[in-house]
């Protein structure tokens, strides 16, 4: 009878733990590695949507002067080309005349979205005081001729328009400084205005925006500095995750900016030095291991000194896509 009583009791409590540790989804253990070096470039890729972003133009030159041009981007944003016989020059410093090039082409990429500027590894902070920005939208200018790149003489510029529903005073425009590899070190200038004015548009409603000139090809910016006092924010992983395999962003969930925190490559840690006071964002961290994708995601308000830790879970690659693209 004692024994058949123990059996009662110990086979109910194996079936009870059993299910409670097979409920538990959420656990994940960890073996602790070395990390290596992961691309995340494909998987950033798959987030850009370059139909809603991008636009090409070409034009034909036959000797005689273009006319002042308006292209207009999907977002709306609007290039004008004025007084193009003196606006071009090759990269070497040969003036180009628009009406003697047979093929004159205009590529332009525009994204206020804050997943895909995340994606584009386009980090909304200042060089090199790494104070943060709030966009408008971020702007690729590139021109050629017959297939050689060309620049904006001196002291030459294009005039842009950008649709906004509610203009900002205080916005400029910053440009972007790279490394020698082409990697975006941060945003450097806002000495240019980006001004809030309204124009009418084909459609026939006034439409409100900003209005600023763009005196070189590449990345531009039309931000500006938060004033908010700040703080530093921190963000721990388990050990396998370092900057060879992972990026951590801080995206704002009440204004357009999105911020890569700053890792190292044999430590776990990611942070952004200068996050300013009182605005609520959603951190989240992706990640590579082999050809398994990662992902941890939460939701803080910066306050002073904060720290986080976060654990990853493994998830598939279009889920971070899908992720990314919500912001």
């Amino acid at each position: 009878m004692h024994l058949k009583t123990n059996i009662g009791y110990t086979l109910p409590l194996a079936l009870a733990l059993l299910l409670v540790g097979s409920c538990r989804k959420d656990v994940y253990e960890f073996t602790p590695y070395a990390p290596v070096a992961e691309d995340l470039s494909t998987l950033f890729q798959q987030v850009l949507e370059p139909g809603n972003t991008a636009a090409s133009f070409r034009l034909e030159g036959r000797g005689t002067p273009l006319p002042d041009t308006v292209f207009i981007l999907p977002a709306g944003i609007r290039l004008h080309l004025a007084d193009s016989e003196t606006l071009f020059e090759s990269e070497s410093g040969v003036p180009v005349p628009c009406s003697t090039c047979p093929d004159l082409r205009l590529e332009a990429v525009f994204t206020a979205r804050r997943g895909e500027a995340a994606a584009r590894q386009l980090s909304q902070l200042t060089y090199p005081e790494g104070s943060v920005l709030e966009s408008a939208g971020v702007l690729h200018v590139q021109a050629a001729c017959a297939g050689q790149r060309l620049r904006l003489r001196a002291g030459r510029s294009l005039k842009v328009q950008i649709p906004v529903a509610t203009p900002k005073n205080n916005m400029a425009i910053f440009t972007a400084h790279t490394d020698a590899q082409g990697n975006l070190m941060g945003w450097k200038g806002g000495n240019t205005p980006a001004l809030p004015v309204l124009w009418l548009p084909a459609s026939g409603m006034l439409q409100a925006g900003y209005e600023t000139q763009v005196a070189q090809m590449g990345w531009v910016n039309c931000a500006r500095i938060l004033p908010e006092p700040a703080s530093p924010l921190c963000v721990t992983l388990p050990d396998q995750f370092t900057a060879l395999n992972t990026r951590v962003f801080a995206i704002f969930q009440n204004i357009n900016s999105a911020v890569a925190l700053s890792g190292s490559l044999n430590q776990s840690r990611f942070c952004l030095e200068k996050a300013p006071l009182g605005y609520p964002v959603s951190i989240v961290a992706v990640a590579r291991t082999g050809n398994q994708y990662w992902v941890a995601e939460t939701s803080t308000e910066i306050g002073t000194d904060t720290k986080l830790a976060l654990l990853p879970k493994p998830v598939a690659q279009e889920d971070i896509v899908a992720l990314l693209r919500k912001f």
